[in-house]
């Protein structure tokens, strides 16, 4: 059996931390050490380095079927809703001309059984189709095999990856979980079955089931930024701040070293990780944290020329992603835009938008207007809304119903501003209704101000302590020990006489904040209110 813990020196003298893995092949011995290297790198979906490593077994051993099965599985990135059908047949066609050919060079039954698998995966028909295809025969490959750990997780990914984008099935996705786990209980050092039970609780509902999976994951594959980004799928959900903080900032510098140590460019940076971490340093109320993540978007912007396509360190040395990778402008500014509109609606920094009349996105639109209000911008705030009550028309079903409560939530907030209060109110209570039949958030909320934490705030300035407590702690409901939310559940116990909860409140608030920016001044509020409480 070809067993490996895949962080000794394998390639060019390289010590890759990537896990451990057992994976028996008719591959020949000289070809066995990279081959595995790159079944970790493709568990991890470090994609690009997976390729080069499947090449290099290939180049050791022209005949070695599984390394060229392991190239074409690289061209399909089935979380990411990413293939390239084009690559992933020639390198097929590297091995045989013909599917038959292919196969007459494979000695073993199982080993035909996941080259089969891929010849559907990547054969005629839509995705969709092919997906379901290749998802039936590895779950036919795991059955005919059940010792075979390798089999089991690309099954239970493949399963996963039938899920419609956008969509939610928890009984496939427990399914996959429970067989990710049952591995994970067996190869302690296993990334693919850490990795993917992750992924099959990442649904807003389970995430508490694939915590052993995320502190694990955080240990057993350091040079993978992908691999150290996942845990926080499991504790941002859960508002486990410093731990998502730990795994995001961990990810960020090991992309960047990546992109280094392999001549990429910034726009290769996984600047996913850092919008993450730019979200966990806003809950801990580390704002100058935040505005540093946002200037390294800004910077990898402003190196881009017209067009969108980032300079090379390096010119000619430069290498292109095999998959794709990278950030263009147009996504860049996208993701600034989020992070400059989180950090205004969770700092309430309203003077920082002054004057600002561009938007980049419907998040920075929203902040727009919220800004607007605050600053008593009637105006602005009113060609805001505008923007938002089209966007709700929107041919996308998901943004289309954002952008409603966005428009309700500015709505309602104009509407009080004004005097309106029994119309604001009902408003606000529309948006917290709609965000209700949406399903649990599975990282950042959208929309950006949950719709029960701003009718809270409303609430709490109208006078009614105990509504605002209720919206408060349903906020908590849905985005656990969000900062703001803990905030006003203090602020309105407080007012409310209920000193318990105004202390239990208040004390998760300041250990949330415990690395907060000094000066702030909601600190010095929670502090004088829980004294008040505990007398």
């Amino acid at each position: 059996m070809l067993t490996a813990a895949v962080c000794a020196p394998i390639v060019g003298g390289q010590t890759r931390g990537l896990g451990r893995i057992s994976f028996p092949t008719s591959g020949p011995s000289n070809a066995q050490a990279a081959f595995l290297r790159g079944v970790a790198l493709l568990h991890n979906f470090e994609y690009d380095d997976a390729i080069d490593a499947f090449r290099d077994a290939q180049r050791l051993a022209p005949l070695f079927a599984m390394a060229y099965w392991g190239e074409a599985m690289c061209y399909n990135q089935p979380l990411w809703y990413n293939e390239n059908v084009g690559k992933a047949r020639a390198a097929l066609g590297r091995l045989g001309p013909t599917r038959e050919a292919r196969a007459a060079k494979i000695p073993t039954a199982r080993e035909r059984g996941y080259l089969d698998a891929v010849e559907w995966l990547f054969g005629d028909g839509d995705r969709p189709a092919r997906i379901r295809a290749y998802a039936d025969r590895m779950a036919a490959l795991s059955a005919d095999y059940p010792a075979d750990d390798e089999a089991a997780l690309f099954s239970a990914l493949a399963s996963l990856a039938s899920i419609p984008e956008g969509q939610r099935n928890a009984d496939v996705s427990l399914k996959a979980g429970a067989i990710a786990s049952s591995v994970l209980k067996k190869n302690p050092q296993h990334p693919g079955a850490a990795h993917y039970a992750l992924h099959a609780y990442d649904d807003g509902e389970n995430n508490r089931l694939g915590l052993e999976a995320a502190r694990i994951y955080a240990s057993i594959a350091p040079r993978s930024s992908h691999a150290l980004h996942m845990p926080s799928h499991g504790f941002l959900p859960l508002g486990m701040w410093d731990e998502a903080v730990a795994s995001d900032e961990a990810s960020w510098a090991a992309s960047v070293a990546w992109v280094r140590r392999t001549g990429r460019t910034a726009a290769q940076q996984d600047f996913h990780s850092l919008s993450w971490l730019h979200y966990e340093y806003l809950q801990q109320g580390r704002f100058g944290k935040s505005r540093e993540a946002a200037d390294l978007v800004q910077r990898a912007l402003d190196a881009m020329p017209v067009g969108g396509r980032q300079t090379p360190p390096g010119g000619a040395h430069h290498v292109e992603s095999e998959i794709g990778r990278g950030y263009g402008a147009m996504s860049l500014r996208n993701e600034l835009a989020a992070m400059r509109a989180r950090y205004v609606v969770e700092s309430r920094d309203w003077p920082s938008m002054k004057g600002q009349k561009t938007f980049d996105n419907i998040d920075e639109l929203f902040a727009l207007g919220l800004s607007s209000v605050a600053l008593g911008d009637r105006a602005r705030a009113e060609t805001a809304l505008e923007h938002l009550r089209q966007a709700a028309s929107a041919p996308d079903r998901d943004a289309a119903e954002i952008a409603s409560i966005m428009s309700d939530q500015l709505a309602g907030l104009q509407q009080f501003a004004s005097g309106s209060r029994d119309a604001a109110l009902r408003t606000l209570a529309r948006a917290v209704e709609a965000e209700a039949r949406r399903p649990r958030p599975i990282a950042r909320p959208y929309p950006i101000k949950p719709a029960n934490e701003l009718y809270g705030e409303i609430l709490l300035a109208a006078g009614d302590a105990s509504g605002a407590m209720a919206q408060f702690k349903a906020a908590l409901g849905r985005t656990p020990r969000r900062a703001a939310s803990l905030l006003g559940l203090a602020a309105a116990a407080s007012v409310a006489g209920a000193r318990a909860e105004c202390a239990g409140a208040a004390r998760e608030f300041l250990q949330v904040w415990h690395l907060a920016d000094p000066g702030r001044p909601e600190i010095a509020d929670v502090k004088r209110w829980l004294e008040a409480a505990s007398r």
